[in-house]
């Protein structure tokens, strides 16, 4: 073959190489949309309790697993997406969810629960740093890597549309089939975005990518000496474990406070839950704007006292309209990330910005961890506006402590150093 039949080859190869990567880009939102779409969130705790009959002692003490795996497993299990390929993770991830949603729709006793918790984890460790490496190394790979942000706003725009939809539709469809029923619908979803994963193709990667071994264990401990070092971003991780605990504490608590209110488990029990997802979409994308207009310091700091005040409105208003609280506490569910990763990224060097992301995912989960089973098992001693009016007071002694340490080594740091 002569050097321009060389020269056309190559040129095909890549416009084939390019359609393909671009077709990444079209498929992924779609793949998300429908692995996202799953009813039974909006049902979880009521199958856990009244179909497969566990205390919430029990489901306290197996949660945990899924936290712990779901933090501390990304890292190792993210070493084999680096050596075997995005993709190839990505598929893993859909298989794990399907052997995840068999497993629970069978659960009959908490141990098939647990069974399905750990493969919950795994999947979602799995795939949690797999799918945003795959959109980035795609958009690389075309040249249009500044894009990422406007990508993933969409892919946040997709996920956000899908889990609105299956919180509407999962009480008609409990009418229809049962919750266990629903519960089992969600391998269907996560079928067809098994299906999409074959329309991707692997993606090059450049020569650098993200830490993993001993590499990433030395920037562990790098970004554990900054961290101490630095009292403004050592007390603002303690702040933020706080705030998304209380969210958890609050996500297993509102279809228990649903049901304390009268409220059946048919269409009405799911659509009652839409505007807390829909609140946490309005407090994601709104994020940024509030900070600009109120400041990083205030936007922060008064996180940590609306916690309070909304467990003070479900502990001493003992009606449906205290579901309000639940939706203010979406709004700060969608924001506490974006600001909270805006301030450190704004306080961390560049080289370790990833692994104090990942610290500040491990410490809610290291709560989590401890907190979950004496939580449940004090749901089934006490009645739930008892404890509610527990955690209130909890978080009330704990987050004034840890913001006041907070405010005051934020005010002696100054401004952020944005130099790199």
């Amino acid at each position: 073959m002569n050097s321009p039949d060389l020269q056309l080859k190559a040129v095909t190869d890549l416009n084939v190489s390019g359609r393909v990567l671009r077709r990444n880009l079209r498929a992924y939102p779609f793949f998300y949309f429908f692995f996202d779409l799953q009813p039974w969130l909006a049902l979880w705790v009521v199958y856990l309790t009244d179909e497969v009959g566990l205390s919430f002692l029990e489901l306290g003490a197996i949660a945990p697993m899924f936290y712990v795996l779901a933090a501390f497993g990304q890292a190792p299990i993210g070493a084999l997406a680096d050596r075997f390929g995005r993709v190839r993770m990505i598929r893993a991830a859909c298989l794990l969810f399907i052997l995840f949603f068999a497993v629970l729709s069978f659960s009959q006793s908490v141990w098939w629960a647990a069974a399905a918790w750990l493969t919950w984890g795994f999947g979602y460790a799995s795939i949690s740093g797999a799918d945003s490496a795959f959109l980035h190394d795609s958009l690389q790979a075309l040249g249009r890597s500044r894009e990422f942000e406007l990508r993933a706003g969409r892919v946040f725009a997709m996920r956000a549309t899908a889990q609105v939809t299956a919180t509407l539709a999962a009480g008609a469809l409990a009418g229809l089939i049962g919750v266990r029923g629903v519960v089992a619908l969600g391998i269907c979803p996560v079928a067809v975005a098994l299906a999409i994963t074959f329309l991707f193709q692997e993606p090059p990667r450049g020569a650098s990518g993200p830490a993993r071994g001993a590499e990433y264990f030395r920037l562990l401990r790098q970004t554990l000496a900054l961290a101490w070092a630095r009292r403004e971003i050592r007390y603002l991780l303690v702040v933020a474990a706080l705030i998304i605990s209380a969210r958890v504490f609050e996500a297993y608590l509102m279809q228990p406070f649903l049901i304390s209110q009268g409220v059946d488990v048919d269409t009405l029990f799911t659509v009652l839950q839409t505007p807390v997802r829909v609140a946490a979409i309005i407090g994601a994308l709104g994020a940024f704007w509030w900070a600009r207009r109120m400041g990083e310091f205030r936007s922060l700091g008064g996180m940590p006292l609306l916690v309070v005040a909304l467990f003070a409105v479900l502990a001493f208003v003992d009606h449906l309209a205290a579901l309000a609280a639940f939706v203010a506490g979406g709004l700060m569910q969608g924001a506490v990330a974006p600001l909270v990763e805006g301030y450190l990224n704004r306080r961390v060097p560049s080289r370790l910005r990833a692994t104090m992301l990942s610290l500040n995912h491990m410490g809610w989960t290291t709560i989590m961890l401890f907190a979950l089973p004496v939580f449940g098992w004090q749901v089934d001693l006490h009645p739930l506006r008892l404890i509610f009016f527990a955690l209130m007071l909890i978080f009330a002694v704990a987050g004034s402590g840890a913001l006041l340490l907070w405010l005051r080594a934020h005010r002696a740091a100054g401004p952020p150093d944005l130099a790199d």
